[in-house]
């Protein structure tokens, strides 16, 4: 359990705060949004603003845990549970979204990439998360399968923008540089690389992120819900 007596993780925690409570109330929004009566007759489009509501509402649950596994729980079991839990949660927002996307985006409906966030769901559950934050084969080959099963996330929304025009092009885009700022404040939290302090230099880049991770996730959420906000 961390305690708040230095001042970077006072602010990481009040950013961590502001950052659940907007995507609580984004996920509140859009929730809405997919019941107005405009859209009652556009199933696809009721769906698709369901996907993210689901994917908010899960990223919240997973924030909570966070919290609640850094700043309020000092056993090592439960520690270990509610790490474990926190981002397999976080894993499974992403597979909502993933999945959305390979159905409704993708002509050969494989769901490849769905497949390997499953498998990095699995194994957020079953691998202690101490394991996966040494620096070992494991978390090397940890890495890439998360790249790999993450990057369909950005990817595809780019690839749309390439062969859109105007606003759906541009939302394209947000959805896109939204996905990887939140992929970047979301895996280079602290807590994450402690394995990595081990020069001055190193410590000093690691402590910058508990500024600019939960600044970093804040956008990603911002940047997503501004690209459907505006047609609803």
């Amino acid at each position: 359990m961390e305690t708040l007596n230095n001042p970077l993780i006072w602010a990481n925690f009040i950013l961590w705060i502001v950052g659940t409570a907007l995507i609580l109330i984004i996920g509140m929004i859009v929730f809405r949004l997919s019941q107005k009566t405009e859209i009652e007759q556009d199933e696809a489009q009721k769906k698709h603003l369901l996907t993210w509501g689901y994917f908010f509402l899960i990223l919240v649950i997973s924030n909570v845990l966070i919290l609640l596994w850094r700043f309020a729980i000092s056993n090592s079991f439960f520690l270990d549970i509610l790490e474990r839990c926190a981002n397999a949660l976080f894993y499974t927002a992403c597979f909502i979204k993933v999945f959305d996307i390979e159905k409704r985006g993708m002509k050969k409906k494989r769901y490849f990439f769905s497949y390997i966030i499953g498998i990095i769901i699995i194994l957020n559950l079953v691998v202690s998360p101490s394991l996966l934050k040494t620096i070992s084969p494991l978390q090397i080959a940890f890495i890439c399968i998360v790249t790999l099963g993450y990057s369909v996330f950005p990817i595809i929304y780019f690839l749309v923008s390439r062969q859109a025009m105007g606003e759906v092009r541009g939302n394209a885009l947000k959805v896109s540089a939204g996905a990887i700022f939140l992929a970047l404040g979301y895996l280079f939290r602290p807590e994450n690389l402690v394995a990595y302090r081990i020069t001055p230099f190193l410590n000093t880049v690691i402590d910058c992120f508990y500024i600019t991770g939960p600044i970093s996730i804040i956008i990603g959420i911002l940047l997503i819900y501004e690209s459907f906000r505006k047609g609803q």
